[in-house]
């Protein structure tokens, strides 16, 4: 396994909320990628999905710091802190996550996952229109394409095109069958299309494969009220 190949995939299993895998994962290939950025980075988020935050909120911070250039540290750190309701330290840990991505692509334009970081970042600062725009170049260059389809389900969901939010959740899905979230999220467009037993279908198989995720509570309500 390349260095390459293996961020990529403990990234999507951390945003497919796989936060077991991805320990086992890190933990067979400390020695060999143990000093990486990305691998703290990782590290980090998977602590955060274990509800240590405070360690993961530090250790992506000093990421952040130590590696100027990356992208991927701020993002994390900015969503932790909308997790603990810390508003402007999300707002400029995402800014700086946008900033840097675009200083990469002035060097490399058809860094697939320069864009990624870019558009992730700018739908948590309500850039939408544009972040769409760019997810799709991360489309074209091989970002992955299971991270890339959940970020544009989730631009199109905030734009409120319920239809075009499914569709982009849909093809997440076909993309990698147990990405949990995008149940969760295609589960509140079906209630919008008014398709509840779609909609109660998702919240289950969500509970199902993310029953310790930070949603799980609202599923379970839905599921309770039947809709």
């Amino acid at each position: 396994m390349t260095e390459k190949s293996f961020h990529e995939i403990v990234l999507l299993d951390l945003a497919a909320w796989r936060h077991d895998d991805a320990r086992t994962l890190m933990e067979d290939h400390r020695g060999k990628y143990g000093k990486s950025t990305g691998y703290d980075v990782a590290w980090a988020l998977m602590l955060a999905q274990e509800r240590k935050l405070e360690t993961a909120t530090s250790k992506l911070d000093t990421a952040t710091q130590e590696n100027s250039l990356d992208p991927s540290a701020p993002f994390f750190l900015g969503e932790i802190q909308s997790w603990l309701k810390n508003k402007d330290a999300a707002d400029k840990a995402w800014k700086q996550a946008r900033d840097r991505a675009k200083a990469i692509l002035k060097e490399d334009k058809k860094n697939g996952w320069a864009f990624y970081w870019q558009g992730a970042a700018q739908i948590r600062l309500g850039q939408y229109a544009e972040a769409k725009d760019v997810l799709k170049k991360a489309l074209k260059y091989d970002a992955d394409r299971a991270m890339t389809e959940f970020q544009l389900g989730l631009v199109q969901m905030y734009m409120e095109r319920w239809d075009d939010a499914r569709k982009a959740f849909d093809k997440c899905l076909k993309a990698d069958s147990a990405f949990s979230h995008a149940y969760y999220y295609r589960g509140q467009v079906w209630q919008k299309l008014r398709k509840t037993e779609e909609m109660l279908l998702d919240m289950d198989r969500f509970l199902q494969l993310a029953p310790d995720a930070r949603e799980a509570n609202a599923a379970k309500s839905i599921l309770r009220a039947g809709g």
